[in-house]
């Protein structure tokens, strides 16, 4: 029978390999960029903006209602519960830390992993199996300055951009949830701003761009590990969305050691 620290050595060592290859593979992919011609470089900033476009703005009606439904909720509940004990005051706190620090990052890069995450796992596993990438290869092109770069950097663009825009329509729908429970709008522009300091903008870019990184490279990698069966494809695109949200809440924790 297997001793149970054995497997457990085993899991983490498996564990701690994949990540040291996922860590190879986004690391070669930047290295690639410096590989680029000009013709490349046009080509792959072409992908690249086609990302942002299925990343990002078809993202946009879902991130702007489920960031103004949360923060319509979460606002409305504190203004009544707060309100009866005179600590309104702690508004600006929730809101700044709770939606735009935590949750604002937190469900944007989940929200991006589960839509667009998976369709990058998938795609590139269909092009792994038709043998696109093998013909990219057999040219003499490395397949990561055009399938996994532009990816990466559409990642990046798409979760800042989302980041900012679920962060202004959180403050907009506090904004109307503290109007609509008796709140003034100076008041609730006074608290919010006296409790937004510039560290809560760095953690929040940090996070956007680290998220947005984990989208990017993620699910590229178990895209391109399939190694050619079609039925490895839906397999590739589930380990890919399951393994970057782990990844995006590991890292959502680590920013709070670091905070």
């Amino acid at each position: 029978m297997t001793d149970p620290l054995s497997r457990l050595g085993g899991s983490t060592a498996r564990r701690l390999s994949r990540l040291g290859a996922l860590a190879r593979f986004g690391f070669g992919a930047l290295r690639a960029a410096t590989a680029l011609t000009a013709a490349g470089r046009a080509v792959a900033l072409r992908v690249a903006i086609n990302q942002i476009r299925f990343t990002a703005v078809h993202a946009v009606g879902l991130v702007v209602f489920l960031s103004g439904i949360l923060s319509f909720l979460v606002i409305s509940q504190a203004v009544r519960e707060l309100g009866r004990y005179g600590a309104t005051d702690f508004i600006g706190t929730l809101i700044v830390i709770a939606i735009v620090r935590e949750l604002g990052p937190l469900i944007t890069a989940l929200t991006v992993a589960g839509r667009s995450g998976t369709a990058i796992a998938a795609e590139l596993a269909t092009n792994k199996v038709l043998g696109e990438v093998r013909a990219l290869e057999a040219m003499g092109i490395d397949p990561r300055q055009y399938l996994v770069l532009p990816r990466f950097v559409g990642g990046l663009v798409s979760v800042f951009i989302l980041l900012v825009l679920f962060d202004v329509v959180a403050v907009s729908a506090g904004f109307a949830a503290a109007g609509f429970n008796g709140m003034s709008g100076e008041r609730y522009t006074e608290i919010v701003l006296r409790s937004l300091a510039f560290k809560d903008v760095l953690l929040t870019v940090g996070k956007a761009l680290t998220f947005g990184a984990i989208v990017g490279i993620v699910p590229s990698y178990f895209g391109l590990a399939v190694r050619g069966a079609p039925t490895e494809i839906p397999v590739a695109a589930s380990r890919a969305t399951v393994a970057s949200i782990v990844g995006i809440f590991l890292c959502s924790a680590l920013f709070v050691v670091i905070g």
